[in-house]
């Protein structure tokens, strides 16, 4: 066979296969979701904006109390700034985090609600037997149960895991000979990712209860890979957490003890 003809042969599979996954289920939804997102550019870069500047004016004050207030800066720890815009800098850095939080939200909202009435969303949902929660009781449960969540992961990180972890990283360096000095971005960000890491890890009762009261998931199924989603738990502590032992400890232990929570209540509701 002539190597052109091979080729085109070749070419001419892979546009059926780009055209069958296309026309497949999930290769609409990626095409209407792709519109979707077009027809919302401005609107999500317009809550961008706002949050943004809804938080520019208060980025100061979070800085200072972080720095100063909260006594998270153990006893003879210095926070330095090491160029002149890097306080500057820091700002728009957490600027842009609200913004992008706002923006993300919208973005959330926007395409459950129209997702959900999609025809090949539907023709999923119904093909995997799902029953996807419903605007009442069980959707106001759960959404206030988010909300009650990222209060508590807030709270358990800035009370417990930031004092704890950055004591026990000033006195490890001071066993060394170190003298303990922080950079303040550096000092800022270990913060903001160990919030982010609770945030994500204390949803995990809520994803899991979702997962088998809507039936994409059997309890039996899980409990049975409990190890799996245990070393699971371990490796995702380590991706959100700062790289040292502890912090993973005490992000990946709150998943753990919540994930076994929500089987128990599971249990008990079943």
């Amino acid at each position: 066979m002539p190597p052109s003809s091979m080729e085109d042969r070749v070419e001419g599979r892979l546009e059926e296969s780009a055209q069958s996954l296309i026309d497949s289920p999930g290769g609409q939804i990626l095409s209407s979701l792709r519109k979707h997102l077009r027809k919302r550019a401005l609107v999500l870069l317009a809550f961008f904006a706002l949050g943004f500047m809804m938080a520019f004016p208060f980025a100061g004050s979070l800085i200072s109390w972080l720095v100063e207030g909260s006594g998270f800066v153990p006893s003879g720890t210095d926070v330095i700034v090491l160029s002149p815009i890097e306080l500057l800098a820091l700002k728009l850095r957490i600027s842009a985090y609200a913004g992008l939080s706002l923006a993300f939200m919208l973005l959330l909202v926007d395409v459950l609600f129209h997702g959900l009435r999609h025809p090949a969303v539907k023709l999923r949902i119904d093909e995997a037997g799902m029953q996807m929660p419903r605007p009442g009781s069980a959707f106001i449960i759960s959404f206030a149960s988010a909300l009650l969540l990222i209060v508590v992961s807030q709270w358990w990180t800035l009370s417990v895991i930031v004092p704890l972890v950055l004591e026990y990283l000033a006195k490890d360096a001071a066993a060394s000979g170190l003298d303990t000095t922080w950079r303040l971005s550096s000092f800022i960000g270990f913060i903001l990712n160990l919030c982010f890491a609770g945030l994500i890890a204390f949803q995990t009762p809520l994803v899991t209860l979702l997962l088998i009261r809507s039936g994409a998931v059997e309890r039996e199924v899980i409990s049975s890979h409990r190890r799996h989603v245990w070393f699971s738990a371990v490796v995702l502590g380590a991706i959100l957490s700062p790289p040292d032992p502890l912090s993973m400890i005490l992000v990946a232990a709150p998943m753990l003890i919540l994930f076994e929570l929500a089987l128990l209540f599971d249990r008990i509701l079943s």
